[in-house]
């Protein structure tokens, strides 16, 4: 029998206690805003930083308490409901469901990848009720699939989502005793003073390697020996290679995930980002594979013209529905990808079957035996019947909410978006097809999850369903501002044009998922992945998938005295390999170290400590560094208004020319040639 979570999760509850009140309304709207503008302009940024839901607990915490000390008792009457400001004491309930609104909206909505590569790569900006209308119906389709599945994923004990406990404990040792506010860490600080310490600071440190000294954020120290040699740049550039051995200063490039996650997952992942950029990425530019010189970086996710290893642009070759002439595009030259590039898709491949058979094979058993308890059990979760309490949501209600935005979706796919039909020769469409198949799923696993939060923490379902609606929809709004503001002031760094001589703006997350729309919209599959083509080997992908798990459980099997196989994950392995296209090489070695330390060392030697510091810690290291990120882009950076723009002076921490660009160096991490000036290694 699994671990039952009634050892994390009290068994008791307070049906008094009110949930839906001007606090969460308020808090809610707060952080979800905030949070969702700052995973914005992360994806915009070269270093991706979190948004902790632990920060979140913390400071909405803290005000709550604050605004049910200070705001007014007085009962007002609205629509025949009378409500107060101030129904009482913060309570435990109110503050869950202020995190679980938060993580449904902050965060960076997939819609966006389609609305910024059709304003990037096409000219064409889909206007603003059409592309509320795509975030909305996309980031919303997985509601009526959860509703679906609560009886099966959600009511029964077996199905126990791990990773909530964590929070449910979180939240109880804040509310229900006094052991969070009497503890006393370093100096006698209570917690919170810790995070806002620890914060504040951050928040001063971060404007160094963020705003005055890019130079830290690609501390490519070993380029730096031979910095116009192609052979070095290729393989010790951080911003366009594969930052072999490179550190990084810039939290963002490391992030508090690395100092509690499993260490196991942690070094499989590694292990697959090392492989990737340090050992296939030199050995494939050393020999030139697939002509990879001619594109002139090992690094891309563009298409070219092998031949001369000029970019392909799909423009002249597109109708004026934005369907490909498929006339015209057999006339010239085939496009290619990097060989990188392509390994990327057979990665995914592997990563995609590998999970699939993991978890087959080494859980599959537990996996169905829970199932069989949790459909054919006739005893009931304690915590199923304490919630009967509560009026259920009907079932109509998830049906109906997912029959609205399916009419929405439509009309966002034929009067705005200009979709037409799901065909090759039609990359707008075939971007849509994939956001929508993959949020539908994406957006009913983590509202499942949050439901299984709110069962935890007895709260009502219809207050989940209104809390989770909520913080979706203003998710939507504050991503499409973001994102307007950042390509407005940036899009030269984003498209390409003229990128950002500081490397800090980058437009890889959306030429990534351009390519893909290219490649199996525009294009067609068929032309890039065909038996007898170029790019036949990527359908290996599935067959290594498929075969590394059942390697790895027969030695489990023929091993049993060695219980770290189901560790080797083949589909964390595989993950790590597809780091690329999805992320830059920077930060990786300063990574490892930090998990190393937090994860083997403290945990193992010191683990009062950790348990002590790990959470509040790497809460406030993000935090910090969230905040500062967002100044920058929104004052200094110009996010607001270009006249609030601040540059700073020319200096050795971001050396670049009054023209913008980085001569003699290619780019700010003092590696590469500007203007193609080579001394060595440029030979093919």
């Amino acid at each position: 029998m699994p671990l039952k979570s009634t050892l994390a999760v009290p068994i008791t509850d307070d049906p008094s206690l009110p949930v839906v009140t001007f606090r969460f309304w308020l808090i809610s709207f707060f952080f979800t805003a905030l949070g969702a503008t700052v995973q914005q302009y992360y994806f915009f940024r070269s270093s991706s930083g979190t948004y902790s839901i632990f920060f979140v607990n913390l400071v909405s915490f803290s005000l709550g308490k604050a605004m049910a000390r200070t705001l007014s008792e007085r009962k007002f009457t609205l629509l025949g409901q009378t409500f107060s400001l101030n129904p009482g004491p913060f309570n435990i309930k109110e503050h869950a469901l202020i995190g679980i609104a938060v993580s449904t909206g902050a965060g960076s909505a997939y819609a966006i990848d389609i609305l910024s590569a059709t304003d990037l790569f096409l000219g064409y900006r889909i206007n603003a009720l059409g592309s509320i209308l795509l975030i909305i119906t996309t980031q919303c389709c997985g509601y009526g699939m959860a509703g679906l599945l609560r009886r099966y994923l959600v009511y029964p004990a077996e199905m126990v989502w791990w990773s909530n406990l964590v929070q449910v404990v979180f939240y109880n040792t804040m509310h229900n005793t006094q052991d969070f506010q009497s503890i006393r860490l370093i100096r006698g600080w209570s917690r919170m003073k810790f995070f806002w310490i620890v914060t504040v600071t951050v928040f001063l440190y971060q404007f160094i390697p963020q705003w005055l000294a890019p130079i830290l954020v690609y501390f490519d120290w070993l380029c730096w020996i031979r910095p116009f040699d192609m052979n070095f740049w290729a393989f010790f550039s951080s911003i366009s290679g594969g930052g072999i051995l490179s550190l990084s200063f810039d939290w963002t490039s490391i992030g508090g995930a690395t100092m509690y996650l499993p260490l196991s997952a942690q070094l499989c992942s590694f292990a697959g980002v090392i492989v990737n950029y340090w050992i296939i990425l030199p050995i494939m530019w050393m020999n030139n594979y697939m002509g990879v010189k001619a594109i002139g970086k090992p690094l891309t996710t563009k298409l070219f013209y092998e031949e001369t290893g000029l970019p392909f642009n799909i423009k002249p070759f597109l109708n004026q529905d934005y369907s490909v002439n498929e006339t015209l595009y057999e006339q010239g030259p085939p496009a290619n990808m990097a060989p990188m590039y392509a390994l990327g898709f057979m990665t995914s491949f592997m990563g995609l079957a590998a999970c699939c058979t993991h978890v087959g094979f080494f859980h599959g058993r537990e996996i169905w035996r829970n199932w069989k308890q949790a459909v054919g059990s006739d005893q009931e979760d304690i915590h199923t019947r304490m919630m009967r309490v509560y009026p259920e949501v009907p079932q109509l209600w998830y049906a109906g909410f997912y029959l609205v935005m399916a009419v929405l979706a439509a009309v966002a796919c034929e009067f705005y978006v200009d979709l037409r039909y799901l065909l090759p020769g039609k990359p707008i469409a075939n971007m849509t097809f994939k956001c929508y198949g993959y949020m539908a799923m994406s957006q009913c696993n983590l509202l499942l999850s949050d439901l299984k939060l709110g069962h935890y923490m007895k709260i009502p379902p219809r207050s989940m369903f209104v809390g989770q609606i909520w913080g979706t929809v203003v998710g939507c709004f504050f991503n499409y501002l973001t994102m307007i503001l950042i390509i407005n002031s940036q899009r030269d760094a984003l498209d390409g044009t003229k990128p950002d001589a500081n490397g800090l703006w980058t437009g890889q997350r959306v030429q990534t998922f351009w390519g893909s729309g290219l490649i199996y919209g525009a294009l067609g599959p068929a032309r890039m992945f065909a038996l007898d083509g170029k790019y036949w080997f990527v359908y290996y992908g599935f067959l290594i998938g498929f075969l590394g798990p059942i390697v790895l459980w027969a030695l489990s099997k023929k091993f049993p005295q060695y219980r770290w196989w189901s560790k080797l994950n083949v589909a964390i392995f595989a993950g790590g390999l597809h780091n690329f296209p999805n992320g830059y090489a920077m930060g990786i070695l300063v990574s490892l170290i930090t998990a190393l330390v937090f994860q083997w060392f403290l945990f193992r030697y010191h683990k009062a400590w950790w348990t002590r510091y790990t959470f509040i810690l790497s809460a406030a290291l993000d935090a910090g560094a969230a905040f500062t990120g967002l100044i920058i882009f929104l004052f200094l950076g110009g996010g607001l208004s270009p006249k609030l723009a601040v540059n700073v002076p020319s200096w050795w921490g971001n050396y670049y020319t009054p023209e913008g660009d980085n001569g003699p160096y290619l780019a700010v991490d003092r590696c590469g040639a500007a203007n193609n000036a080579w001394t060595s290694g440029a030979e093919l």
